[in-house]
Formats: structure tokens, sequence, C-alpha cells
């Protein structure tokens, strides 16, 4: 893979991360603040969502930082050895993790109760945004182990090609 590229979207990653420290020390926790502040009785209910939201971005930083590894791995040309399912093998479990997250928010969204400041549909949104994001990070990580069956196969074909040649 050519090098510009594979610098690029390392850049891009690492912008992310970045985006995503500053979420979790600045944004989460002010918003949470303002929207207490906005609504009192919101107060019950700001440190689990807090909690789950600085959780959930650390979930995706880790992504971040398997994909920019995979991405160092391409601009090598390494990305047929092992060491490549180590950071598929990361990968899947932050995806996974992101989906325990918003399955917990889901689950904590049924069964406590959220004060509303208008007609509850804040409350709806959130139940249905978790529930939609449960279901398509665990369609990612079922793709991505489809992934790394696919890498492992193309490895172990590429060790008989060596024994072979």
């Amino acid at each position: 893979m050519s090098r510009a590229p594979v610098i690029f979207l390392q850049a891009l990653l690492a912008i992310a991360f970045l985006g995503g420290l500053f979420a979790q020390v600045v944004v989460i926790p002010t918003t949470a603040v303002d929207e207490v502040e906005l609504f009192p009785p919101y107060e019950s209910v700001r440190v689990p969502f807090v909690v789950s939201a600085i959780v959930f971005v650390a979930c995706l930083q880790v992504l971040a930082v398997a994909l920019g590894g995979m991405l160092h791995r391409a601009g090598k040309g390494t990305v047929s050895e092992a060491g490549t399912l180590m950071w598929t093998n990361i990968a899947i479990g932050a995806v996974a993790a992101g989906a325990v997250v918003l399955a917990w928010l889901f689950v904590y969204v049924t069964f406590a109760e959220i004060p509303s400041p208008a007609d509850g549909m804040e409350t709806l949104s959130l139940w249905m945004g978790s529930a939609v994001g449960t279901v398509a990070a665990i369609g990612v990580a079922l793709l991505l182990v489809i992934g790394r069956q696919w890498l492992r196969r193309a490895i172990e074909q590429g060790a008989e090609l060596e024994q072979v040649v």
C-alpha cells in the first residue's frame, strides 16, 4: 500500500483519538453539568450516563489504536503475518466492549426512572438509539470475526506457499 494514504489515515485516527480524549475530559462532564443546571431532576442519572459515555469513547479510542496498528502493518506490507491477528483481536474486543456498554445503557434506560422535561421523547430516543447501537456493534464485531478468519486463512496459505517455494 502506498505510504501517503497510510500516513493520512493514521493522522486522522490520531486526531480522532485526541478528540475522544477531549470529549472524555471536557465535553462530556461539562455537558452533563449544563444539563443538570437546565433540568435539576437529571442529577439522579448524571453519573451513570457520564460513566457510560466516557467508557464508550474509550472503546472507540482502543479501536482507533487497533486500526492504526493495522494501517502501520499495511504500510510496511506485513499484513499477512501473524502479528496482524493481535490488532484484529484488539479491534474485535473494543467493538464488543462498546456493544456491552450500549447494551448496559439500553437495560438501564429500560428500567430506570428517568425524568423528562417534556413528553419523554428524549428517553425514548436514548432507548431506541442504545438498542440500535447495540445491534449494530454486535454486527460489526461479527464482521470483524469473519475478517479475522479470512486473515488467518491467508496467513496459513502464505506459510504453506513459502514452504513449497
